[in-house]
C-alpha cells in the first residue's frame, strides 16, 4: 500500500513533470513568434518562458532529491534543497530582465521596424491560455505539499500571464501605429513585474535556508506548554524550518520530586500539544528536573537523601519554636562497620543542615537496604517459645478484639516477626497507629533479652 509521503512525491513529481511540457510548448510557440515579428517584447516572452524551462527541469531534479528520506548524512533529510532550487529561479529571472531593459533602452534610443501578423497575436494567446491553467494547477499542488520550488514554478507561469498581456498591449499599440516605443516600453514593464513578483519568494527561500522560525509558532508553542499543569516551565527552545517540516528542539522544565512515568507522561503531553499546530512538525523534547515552591520541607529532605545516592523513609519534622528538627530514617549497606556508617550519616546530615537552613538539627536512625532479596527460612513451627510470649504480651492489651497470623523467619541469621491484630472499627488511624507503635516495641524489647538476634516486630493493623 502506498504511504502518504510516497503519495505526495508521486503528485509533486507529475505536476513538474507536465509543466515540463507546457514550458517546452511554449518556448517554442515564441521562438517563431519572436523570429517573425522581431519584437523585442516577444523576445522578451521567449527569454522569461525561457528561464521558466530552465527553472522547471531545476524543480524536477530538486523535487527529486528533496523526496529523499534522510540518511546517515542528512539527519533532517533533504527539503532545503527545494530552496537552493527557487533561489535559483529568481537568479536567472534577474539576470534575464536585467538583459531585457538593457535592450529595451537601446530600441527607445535606436528604434527598429517590427513585424506583427495573426500568427504571433494567436501564439501570445495561446501561451497566455496555457500559463493560467498550468499556474493554477501547480499553486494547488505546492500549497497541499507545502514545495517551494512547486510554488516557484507556479510563480513563474503567473508572472507569464501579466508579462503576456503587457507585451500584448505593447504590440497593439504598435499595430495601429500609436506609438513606437509601445514594444520597449512594454519589455521594460515585463522585467520589472517579473523582478517584483520574485521578491516574496526569494525572502521565503532565504527564510528556510537560514531556519527561520515560521511566523506566531514559537508564542503558540510557549502558550501551550504553559496551559500543560506539572510543566515548570520551558528552558530552551529551538526552533528550525525547512520548506515541508518545521523541527522544534526543547527543555521543558519539571518538579524534581514528579516519578519517572509523570514526567514521561507530561513530555508525551506537550509533544502531542505541539504537534497540533501543524502538519509535519518533528519534535524533540529533554526534561529538566527542578526545584519547585510547592515542594515541602520533608521532600527537600528526601530529594538531598536520594541526591547522595540513599534511600530514606518515616521522615517527620518538627516545630519546636522557632527552630525545626527532622529526624528521618536512612538505608545503607554494610551497617556493621559502625565506624564507616557514622561517617556517611555525618556527611549526610551536615548536607541537609547547609542545604535547608532553616532546618536547626537532624537526627537520622540508620536502616539496612529495604530492596535486599533475604534467603528466609520459615521457623514459626520451632518457635513455640517465642510465639508464647507474643501471646501473653497481645493478650494483655484490652484494645485488640483479635490477633494471629503470627509467622517467625529466619533471614542470614535475623529473626523477623510479624503478625496481624484487628482493632474496632471506632478507633481512629492515630490511635491504632500509637498502639501498634507501643506493641512492637513492647515485642522486640521482651523477646530481645530472650533472642538476641531478633531484628524487627511488624504488626499489620486492621478493623474488625
Amino acid at each position: 500500500m502506498e504511504s502518504s509521503t510516497e503519495s505526495i512525491n508521486r503528485k509533486k513529481i507529475g505536476v513538474a513533470n507536465i509543466s515540463l511540457y507546457a514550458a517546452l510548448f511554449i518556448v517554442f510557440i515564441k521562438l517563431f513568434a519572436s523570429l517573425i515579428s522581431g519584437s523585442i517584447g516577444v523576445l522578451s516572452e521567449l527569454f522569461h518562458s525561457s528561464t521558466d524551462l530552465i527553472a522547471t527541469i531545476a524543480t524536477i531534479l530538486s523535487i527529486r532529491y528533496s523526496t529523499k528520506p534522510p540518511d546517515s548524512d542528512h539527519h533532517y533529510g533533504h527539503d532545503k534543497i527545494e530552496s537552493f532550487s527557487a533561489l535559483f529561479q529568481v537568479v536567472i529571472l534577474v539576470f534575464m530582465c536585467a538583459y531585457l531593459i538593457y535592450e529595451s533602452i537601446d530600441r527607445i534610443i535606436h528604434p527598429i521596424d517590427i513585424h506583427l501578423n495573426v500568427f504571433v497575436f494567436l501564439a501570445i494567446l495561446i501561451c497566455i491560455f496555457i500559463d493560467y491553467h498550468r499556474s493554477k494547477a501547480l499553486m494547488k499542488v505546492a500549497k497541499e505539499t507545502k514545495s517551494q520550488a512547486l510554488e516557484a514554478d507556479a510563480l513563474h507561469f503567473s508572472s507569464d500571464i501579466y508579462s503576456s498581456l503587457v507585451v500584448l498591449a505593447g504590440m497593439i499599440f504598435t499595430s495601429f501605429k500609436i506609438s513606437n516605443l509601445a514594444d520597449p516600453i512594454s519589455a521594460i514593464v515585463v522585467s520589472i513585474i517579473i523582478i517584483y513578483t520574485t521578491l516574496s519568494l526569494s525572502k521565503k527561500a532565504i527564510g528556510s535556508l537560514l531556519d527561520r522560525v515560521p511566523d506566531g509558532i514559537e508564542a503558540d508553542i510557549r502558550k501551550r506548554i504553559s496551559d500543560i499543569k506539572g510543566i515548570e516551565g520551558i528552558r530552551t527552545l529551538r526552533i528550525r524550518g525547512s520548506s515541508t517540516k518545521t523541527f522544534v528542539d526543547m527543555v521543558i522544565q519539571i518538579g524534581r520530586t514528579k516519578s519517572f512515568s509523570m514526567t514521561h507522561e507530561l513530555m508525551d503531553t506537550a509533544e502531542k500539544s505541539i504537534k497540533e499546530i501543524a502538519d509535519n512538525i518533528d519534535v524533540v523534547i529533554h526534561s529538566e528536573p527542578v526545584e519547585t515552591s510547592s515542594e515541602t520541607l520533608n521532600e527537600k529532605i528526601r530529594m538531598i537523601v536520594n541526591d547522595s545516592g540513599f534511600k530514606c523513609h518515616d521522615i517527620f519534622s518538627h516545630r519546636i519554636d522557632k527552630d525545626i528538627f527532622s529526624e528521618l530514617h536512612v538505608e545503607i549497606e554494610n551497617t556493621n562497620d559502625l565506624i564507616k556508617a557514622h561517617d556517611v550519616i555525618s556527611d549526610l546530615e551536615d548536607k541537609i543542615l547547609e542545604k535547608i537552613p532553616i532546618v536547626k538539627k537532624v537526627k537520622i536512625h540508620l536502616d539496612e537496604p529495604s530492596e535486599i532479596l533475604f534467603d528466609t527460612i520459615d521457623i514459626t513451627e520451632m518457635s513455640s517459645d517465642l510465639i508464647a510470649n507474643i501471646h501473653k504480651i497481645l493478650s494483655a492489651e484490652d484494645k485488640i478484639e483479635d490477633y494471629g497470623d503470627i509467622r517467625v523467619m529466619n533471614s542470614a541469621g535475623k529473626i523477623r516477626v510479624s503478625l496481624n491484630c484487628s482493632f474496632k472499627s471506632e478507633y481512629t488511624f492515630d490511635e491504632v497507629h500509637d498502639v501498634v507503635t507501643i506493641l512492637e516495641s513492647r515485642i522486640y524489647l521482651h523477646i530481645k533479652e530472650i533472642y538476641p538476634n531478633l531484628s524487627n516486630v511488624i504488626i499489620h493493623a486492621e478493623p474488625k
